[in-house]
């Protein structure tokens, strides 16, 4: 049994600056083009390297779905808001962090308290707002 399946003609790699190119390849027969690109994404993903929180304790929180007094967002969007922050760790592969503030204002990355050779990306995104009596631990 042979089959004509049509192979790409075309291979481009057009560079978009450090860490980014346009890749084409074509033609394909049809359907081959979102299989070929899923399997791509998910390898490249699964590639990459970086740092992200694996678990996380908050004061006076027993589950995910509470929320707190004194913070705007429920404990859900904090964590949401925690997978947002980049960090970059120098010479060690896991570290634990503390957040704590208390007063009316945001809550952004930039309030972690980090050791010196930890380094967050990021400062300025929000993790939470709090109100005047707001508290956050964590």
């Amino acid at each position: 049994m042979q089959t004509n399946l049509l192979k790409p003609k075309a291979i481009n790699v057009e560079p978009l600056g450090g860490n980014r190119a346009k890749v084409t390849l074509e033609p394909f027969e049809r359907g081959y083009g979102h299989t070929l690109g899923n399997a791509l994404r998910r390898v490249l993903l699964s590639s990459m390297v970086g740092y992200a929180p694996t678990e996380v304790t908050i004061a006076g929180v027993l589950h995910e779905y509470s929320t707190i007094d004194g913070v705007q967002e429920d404990v859900v969007h904090i964590m949401l808001n925690l997978k947002g922050v980049v960090f970059k760790l120098h010479n060690r592969d896991e570290v634990t962090l503390v957040l704590r503030k208390e007063g009316e204002g945001p809550v952004t990355a930039g309030d972690i308290q980090t050791p010196h050779d930890v380094e967050i990306v990021n400062p300025e995104h929000v993790i939470a707002h709090l109100s005047l009596a707001g508290k956050l631990d964590m």
